[in-house]
């Protein structure tokens, strides 16, 4: 089993077709963990996600994978515009279907720059 330390996650590369394909067949879902968070932050009182004033765009800019057994993982920076992204994690089966896996979030953060760097994140 993959883990932060040990995985074979590829160096990131440009987002390209393979890219955009994943990503958008899971855009859904992604802005719906992204409203999930949202809702989380007011509960708390922690407001993370007020550092995204609004979703101007979605534009997967890199991208990085990691064969495993079962099929592909993918891990993606996103730009939801105004200088905000968001990593996502995403997983092709060997049978070809595509499924959201989750955004990297830690306790404080969950909206990212453009210089955080995309690593390897399990949830």
């Amino acid at each position: 089993m993959s883990d932060a330390k040990h995985n074979a996650m590829t160096e990131p590369i440009p987002a390209d077709e393979e890219c955009e394909l994943i990503f958008e067949t899971i855009k859904e879902d992604v802005l719906k963990e992204i409203h999930r968070i949202n809702r989380e932050d007011d509960r708390h009182g922690l407001h993370e996600m007020d550092k995204l004033k609004r979703i101007s765009e979605y534009t997967p800019v890199l991208y990085a994978h990691e064969d495993v057994a079962f099929g592909r993982n993918y891990f993606a920076k996103i730009l939801l515009g105004d200088e905000k992204y968001i990593h996502a994690r995403a997983h092709k089966s060997t049978a070809g279907e595509i499924s959201f896996y989750s955004l990297w979030t830690e306790p404080d953060c969950a909206i990212w720059n453009k210089d955080t760097p995309l690593k390897y994140f399990i949830d």
